[in-house]
């Protein structure tokens, strides 16, 4: 069972969406976006290319994954929209968006360091008024947790988390006590 304290709430995630959206930078809206939106590791999100875009009628992100494993995440049509127009913010912006650019640099020019990255999603959270106990990887839990929630599909979710075993995603099937409730009570409904 995976520690409350190691999640997002759909929640909190709305919350710290809807500020990172409404205002924080582009960089920040796209990284959280991004994070909520793939469930990809801050390992694999800081190094994406802009060549490992796949923006078509079905959009996929291709990632270099745990143990040099490349694996092609699908996303939604809202993130499809998103990313499109955070490249064309990075033209605006003087940013390079040739196919082997980063998708996202830091202030530096370069892609993101993993404390860059815990940096820009601490002070997001900060100022969305969330709990400091999370991490960036609690964004790679609120994915796993939502996903299994609304799908009741551990392969899917094993599938969409890039996980070899499915012992590692069987923490995100937790069951509450009201989902028991409501199943026993409407059993014979």
């Amino acid at each position: 069972m995976l520690d409350r304290d190691k999640y997002l709430s759909k929640a909190e995630a709305k919350q710290l969406r809807k500020w990172a959206k409404e205002k924080g930078s582009e960089i920040e809206w796209a990284v959280i976006d991004f994070l909520l939106n793939t469930g990809a590791r801050a390992s694999e999100c800081r190094k994406v290319k802009i060549k490992d875009l796949n923006l078509s009628r079905e959009p996929t992100i291709t990632v270099l994954g745990k143990g040099k494993k490349l694996r092609t995440i699908t996303i939604s049509n809202q993130l499809k929209k998103h990313l499109q127009k955070f490249i064309v913010w990075k033209e605006s912006a003087n940013q390079d968006v040739n196919p082997d650019s980063y998708l996202f640099l830091s202030k530096m020019g370069n892609y993101y360091s993993l404390m860059g990255m815990q940096q820009l999603f601490k002070r997001v959270a900060k100022r969305a008024g969330l709990r400091s106990v999370y991490s960036i990887h609690s964004l790679r839990h609120a994915f796993g947790f939502l996903i299994f929630q609304k799908s009741k599909n551990i392969r899917l979710t094993q599938l969409l988390l890039g996980h070899q075993s499915l012992n590692t995603t069987m923490i995100y099937t937790h069951v509450s006590e009201k989902e028991i409730s409501q199943t026993v009570n409407g059993l014979w409904r």
